[in-house]
């Protein structure tokens, strides 16, 4: 028996060239079956893209996997201020799968990051995913502004979109679903989209007063969530906040106050829990805030 043959009854043993970087390439390059392809070569390899707000968490989740490896856009802006917009690398992602980490925050950036959403998926790419981690028209205040009442929310916590209840309400919230459901598709079929669901968290609700806590806790409670309550006390001829009951250590917070102004009980209530261990964010009756944005 020659060096080249293989014992009768053994499969051969391929080693990968070094070009092959999926185990697409190295099945259909050798020839072999899909139970020859290195276990390496059959993890999805996957180009993360992100808007400019994202940009940090993109770089934390590629640094968590090997399999992922960001991509680029350039953000620039015409002189009209209209988004002057390129995707670096462009041919570089061809047949590859592709994410965009994106952010509706506010309003103003959703047109730039809508147009790379559709370009990217053009690109000849593999598979295209949009991650949206929070979905700003399925929001409370919006089915409150429209006429539904607590109680239903209450019973019904996962409503996302609330129907139109006066004739000339434009429901935003619907035109964004359209948009996002009129993302071209890859090669690869359809794009998936990915909404992080809130209510998967371990969410404390905290307020900053006892009058937040009067006006909200019994809705609250009804959905069986963990409770922080502030309170402010004074020290000298300060005020100053501090938690009266529960404790926020490891949990994502949701800060539900009934009235802002200037925006300082927030913060120093944000101050205060974080020092605790606490988590992400906090929310009012009008506005999401993030802690980061808080203390800006």
């Amino acid at each position: 028996m020659s060096g080249n043959q293989t014992p009768r009854g053994h499969s051969p043993v391929i080693s990968p060239a070094p070009s092959l970087r999926s185990g697409e390439d190295f099945r259909v390059s050798l020839n072999v079956e899909a139970d020859q392809i290195p276990e390496y070569l059959m993890k999805k390899q996957c180009v993360l893209f992100y808007a400019p707000e994202t940009e940090e968490l993109a770089k934390k989740v590629a640094a968590q996997n090997s399999n992922i490896e960001l991509g680029k856009c350039r953000w620039r802006k015409f002189a009209d201020g209209f988004p002057d917009l390129f995707v670096e690398n462009a041919t570089a992602i061809r047949n590859k799968h592709v994410a965009f980490l994106a952010s509706f925050h506010n309003p103003s950036v959703i047109f730039e990051q809508m147009s790379v959403i559709y370009a990217l998926p053009r690109l000849f790419v593999g598979s295209f995913t949009l991650v949206l981690p929070f979905f700003p028209t399925g929001t409370l205040e919006r089915c409150l502004l429209l006429g539904t009442s607590r109680n239903m929310i209450a019973e019904y916590p996962y409503i996302l979109t609330c129907q139109v209840e006066t004739e000339g309400d434009v429901a935003t919230a619907f035109t964004l679903a359209r948009i996002l459901t009129n993302v071209p598709p890859s090669r690869g079929g359809p794009t998936s989209l990915v909404i992080f669901d809130i209510h998967a968290l371990q969410i404390t609700i905290a307020y900053p007063d006892e009058g937040a806590h009067k006006r909200f806790h019994l809705a609250f409670k009804a959905e069986g969530f963990q409770e922080v309550i502030c309170t402010k006390v004074r020290d000298g001829a300060k005020r100053i906040v501090r938690v009266k009951e529960g404790n926020p250590a490891g949990r994502h917070v949701v800060i539900v106050d009934d009235l802002v102004q200037s925006g300082g009980t927030l913060i120093e209530c944000q101050s205060v829990l974080a020092q605790m261990g606490a988590k992400h964010g906090g929310w009012n009756n009008q506005w999401s805030f993030g802690f980061d944005d808080l203390v800006k």
